[in-house]
């Protein structure tokens, strides 16, 4: 099947609002104006609500309560704002059926969002938000399955009980599979370049000439969130790094593993409010 008849099989695509469509262009653009986008943020009620909620949040709080998005701006920053609103309505894009474990789904999303945050933190010449927004749409693929192809879906799901990777379940089933398609819903949004080719590289960034270092930077904070997850230790995590994958981020290891393991006590609180 090929993909343009895949997508014309899908009923109703998801869309994303044009507030969210302006924020991620905004990324890696030095003459955005925060005040201006700020504004826009304020003229949606629902986000704005939203906003507010984050930034009022037991996680964030410090000092006096936030009121409004110009203030929200300054306890959160303008990236980190960004990115929250991002993440909040992509979330609110997909509608996906009873059976699928959104929750579930989101906070291992989270997980490798804040752990991309990190290690771009470490990398050369890679800005953190971008990095986080990046991994936080690394899966859409998965998303549009769920919320759009309930059929395949399920069959997918019983060819994984009985052995077979997800991958390769997406692959006989639909010809293609999650980093394929949500790099095609990428462009079908619109998103940057940047975004749908590190979402189109990320199971095998290496593979690709010239190398995407977001799709590089996707797979090793999968890589850390997955060996996390199994309670492998931040110090054997780090000691087991892919390096063929952190050379070309030039990703400095040397205090990844404390702020690592600082990471992972704290959580990430944010995944229950932007999900309720």
């Amino acid at each position: 099947m090929s993909m343009d008849h895949l997508f014309d099989k899908i009923k109703q695509l998801p869309t994303i609002p044009q507030l969210l469509h302006e924020l991620m262009q905004s990324f890696g653009d030095e003459n955005a104006q925060i005040d201006k986008i700020a504004a826009r943020i304020a003229m949606d009620q629902v986000i704005s609500a939203k906003v507010l909620r984050l930034a009022n949040s037991a996680a964030l709080r410090r000092g006096h309560d936030i009121t409004s998005i110009e203030q929200a701006v300054i306890r959160l920053g303008f990236n980190r704002l960004r990115s929250l609103v991002v993440a909040s309505g992509i979330i609110g894009s997909f509608k996906a059926p009873p059976s699928f474990d959104k929750h579930a789904f989101w906070t291992e999303t989270f997980r490798v969002a804040t752990i991309a945050r990190l290690l771009a933190q470490h990398a050369r010449e890679m800005d953190p938000e971008t990095a986080f927004t990046c991994a936080l749409i690394h899966n859409i693929g998965e998303l549009l399955i769920q919320s759009t192809l309930p059929e395949e879906a399920e069959l997918i799901h019983l060819a994984v009980q009985q052995g077979t990777s997800r991958v390769d379940a997406q692959r006989q089933m639909l010809g293609y599979d999650y980093a394929q398609l949500g790099a095609e819903l990428a462009r079908r949004w619109q998103l940057a370049p940047a975004f749908v080719t590190a979402i189109a590289q990320q199971l095998d960034p290496l593979a690709h000439q010239p190398v995407s270092r977001d799709a590089v930077l996707i797979r090793l904070a999968v890589f850390v969130s997955f060996a996390w997850h199994a309670g492998v230790p931040a110090q054997t995590i780090i000691a087991r790094f892919p390096m063929p994958l952190a050379e070309p981020l030039g990703l400095d290891t040397s205090r990844l593993a404390a702020q690592l393991e600082t990471l992972h006590e704290q959580g990430n609180p944010l995944d229950e409010l932007l999900t309720q």
